[in-house]
C-alpha cells in the first residue's frame, strides 16, 4: 500500500487492540481454571465477548486501511472467539495461544511492511490455517490470502491439443490418472491429466468452460515438469476437478469461479518455466494473466510472529538502556557500573 502513514496509525491501534484481546482471553482462562470442579459452562461468557469485539475492531481498521488479506486473519481469530462463547470451557490454553500467534504474526507483517521489506501474505498462511480449523471452517486453503484480482481470461488456442468432448470414457481417464497422482507423484499422470484437461478445452462450448479446463491442464504441465511440488491442497483441487467433471455430466455447465482461481493461484506458485517449450499450457496462462515474474511463496515455513511484540519491544528498550550505561561508564561515570547488570 502507499499510504505508510495511515497504516502507521492502524498497527498501533492494533497493537493495543489486540494486547486488550490477549488479556482478555488469559482472563477467562483464569476464570474457566477457578471453576474447575464445578460447573464451567455457567463461567461468564461476557469476557469472550469483549475479547471478541475486540478482534472486531482491528478487522475494521486493517479493512479501513485497505488490508483486506490481513483482516482476514483476524477475522479467522474473531470468528474462532465467537465459537468458544456458546462453549466457554472449549477455549484453552493451546487455543489461545493460537490466537495469540495469529495476532504477533499479523503485527510483524505490519512492521515489515512499514520497514518497505517485501513479504507476502501468504507468510501468514500457517496461522490462518490454525485459527480457522479453531473456529471450524468448512475450508481453509493458502490462496484465501493471495492477492488477485480474479476474472475470467480467453486464453489462447492449444494447438497440439484434439478437441474432445467429455463423456463417460473421459471421465474414466481421469478418474484412473487422478488414482495414480493420488497414491504418489507421477509424471507421466501428470502429463497425460494435463493432455486431458487441454482436449477438453479445446472441446468446451463454452469460454469459461475452456478457461477452467485450460488452467486445469497447466496445473497438471507445472506438476508433470517438476515446476509444482503437490502437496494436499493440489490433491484437493484435484478431486474438486473431477468433482466438477461429474457436475458437467449431469448437466450443470456453470464453472466454479472459486475452482479456477485456486488453480490460478498454483500456476502462480510455480518455479516459472524456462521458456515456452518447457510447458507451454502453463506458460500461456502466466502471460493471460499477467504472472510472468510470480515467484512462490513457501506458504507452510513459519516465519512471521516467532516472538511477542511486547517483548521484542522490552528487550529493546534493555539493550538500548545497557549501551547507555556502558557508554557513560566508559566515559568516567563509574557509579553507573553497579547498575548495568540490571537491564538484563
Amino acid at each position: 500500500m502507499d499510504d505508510l502513514s495511515a497504516l502507521a496509525w492502524v498497527q498501533e491501534e492494533l497493537r493495543r487492540s489486540l494486547e486488550a484481546a490477549h488479556k482478555l482471553l488469559r482472563r477467562h482462562l483464569k476464570e474457566v481454571e477457578s471453576a474447575s470442579g464445578s460447573d464451567v459452562s455457567a463461567v461468564d461468557p461476557a469476557v469472550l465477548r469483549n475479547a471478541r469485539a475486540q478482534l472486531h475492531q482491528g478487522v475494521g481498521a486493517l479493512e479501513l486501511v485497505g488490508l483486506p488479506t490481513a483482516a482476514s486473519v483476524l477475522r479467522a481469530a474473531e470468528a474462532a472467539v465467537q465459537r468458544c462463547i456458546g462453549r466457554p470451557a472449549s477455549l484453552n490454553l493451546k487455543a489461545v495461544e493460537a490466537i495469540e500467534h495469529a495476532s504477533f504474526a499479523l503485527l510483524d507483517y505490519l512492521q515489515r511492511m512499514l520497514g518497505g521489506k517485501a513479504v507476502s501474505p501468504l507468510a501468514l498462511f500457517p496461522q490462518y490455517r490454525a485459527v480457522q480449523q479453531l473456529a471450524g471452517a468448512d475450508r481453509v486453503h493458502p490462496a484465501d490470502l493471495w492477492v488477485m484480482d480474479w476474472r475470467w481470461r480467453e486464453l489462447p488456442a492449444n494447438a497440439s491439443a484434439r478437441a474432445r468432448a467429455f463423456d463417460a470414457d473421459a471421465r474414466g481417464e481421469v478418474e484412473q490418472q487422478m488414482l495414480t497422482l493420488m497414491r504418489g507423484p507421477s509424471r507421466d499422470a501428470a502429463q497425460r491429466m494435463s493432455t486431458l484437461f487441454a482436449e477438453l478445452g479445446a472441446g468446451a462450448r463454452d469460454a469459461q468452460t475452456a478457461t477452467l479446463w485450460g488452467l486445469a491442464a497447466a496445473f497438471f504441465e507445472a506438476q508433470a515438469a517438476d515446476l509444482l511440488a503437490p502437496d494436499v491442497y493440489g490433491k484437493r483441487v484435484a478431486s474438486r476437478l473431477l468433482a466438477q467433471l461429474r457436475a458437467v455430466e449431469r448437466g450443470d455447465v456453470q464453472p466454479s469461479d472459486r475452482l479456477a482461481q485456486d488453480l490460478l493461484f498454483f500456476c502462480a506458485q510455480c518455479r516459472a518455466p524456462r521458456d515456452a517449450a518447457q510447458a507451454p499450457r502453463l506458460w500461456a496462462v502466466r502471460a493471460a494473466y499477467g504472472l510472468q515474474h510470480s515467484a512462490p511463496v513457501d506458504y507452510e515455513a513459519t516465519r512471521l510472529g516467532r516472538f511477542d511484540p511486547a517483548q521484542i519491544a522490552q528487550a529493546r528498550k534493555r539493550v538500548a538502556g545497557a549501551k547507555d550505561a556502558w557508554s557513560a561508564v566508559a566515559g568516567g561515570e563509574l557509579h553507573r557500573l553497579s547498575g548495568l547488570n540490571e537491564q538484563f
